[in-house]
């Protein structure tokens, strides 16, 4: 049940718990596209590395072919993007309010500014641009076409595309906020998704005290207070122990 599978887990590093998430996700007819994302966005250059040699010893085979056989189209282009894990360092000799001005302009003709959207342009600036100038990026588009990158993307791509890219975005720009609202939607409409509740929780574990804080600020409900209206049994106990025994974010150990 769900209480054993939060346990297995558990018990392995959070890396190995995401390959084995991967390697179940593709496996057999169809494919989990959600967990695709949701383990693919938001991961560092080194991150990336550490899930595909995990995949790699866990199923024999290259994450990244994988990917390309499992997946298709728009969705396809944003995940190859993702593997490749090549987030540039931020020098402020490159990465200056021209070149953002510049970027945010090809982003707007890539997607709003043309007939059709070229996805190639719009992943390739998600993806490799880092932190700080992705953050001057959507202040130029915001402050020249009245709106933000996220919204772009909602407005030029749809399906697991729309919804990955918007991820993968919101991890960058606004992380705690973008895990808090995945875990809100984890337990939206009829019934719980109890996989995606126990992956949120999993991976961001180090990060929680900072996500139940951002979760109350945008929902006026602590998570605890969500998991307990959610789930029950030795479940809820072992999601709710996780959450109240995080660490404090200003002494946890830094992230691999």
């Amino acid at each position: 049940g769900d209480y054993g599978e939060l346990l297995q887990i558990l018990s392995l590093p959070s890396h190995d718990a995401e390959a084995k998430m991967l390697v179940k996700a593709m496996k057999g007819l169809g494919t989990d596209e959600n967990v695709l994302w949701q383990i693919l966005g938001g991961r560092t250059n080194d991150e990336m590395a550490i899930l595909k040699k995990a995949y790699f010893n866990r199923s024999g085979l290259d994450l990244s072919n994988s990917i390309h056989s499992e997946t298709s189209g728009d969705f396809r282009k944003l995940l190859t993007c993702l593997l490749q894990g090549l987030t540039e360092d931020f020098d402020t000799s490159v990465h200056t309010e021209e070149k953002a001005y510049e970027d945010a302009e090809v982003f707007f003709e890539a997607g709003q500014g043309r007939w059709g959207t070229d996805e190639h342009k719009i992943f390739n600036i998600l993806c490799s641009t880092p932190l700080e100038y992705l953050r001057m990026v959507d202040e130029q588009y915001s402050t020249r076409y009245g709106y933000t990158l996220q919204k772009a993307l909602e407005k030029e791509l749809s399906g697991d595309a729309k919804y990955g890219a918007s991820f993968a975005l919101g991890m960058r720009l606004y992380p705690f906020d973008t895990i808090a609202k995945l875990i809100k939607s984890t337990c939206a409409g009829f019934g719980t998704d109890e996989k995606g509740l126990s992956r949120c929780i999993v991976r961001y574990q180090t990060e929680l005290p900072l996500v139940m804080e951002a979760h109350e600020r945008l929902f006026h409900k602590t998570l605890q207070d969500r998991i307990e209206s959610e789930v029950s049994g030795k479940y809820k106990d072992l999601l709710l122990m996780i959450c109240n025994k995080a660490p404090d974010y200003d002494t946890r150990p830094p992230a691999i």
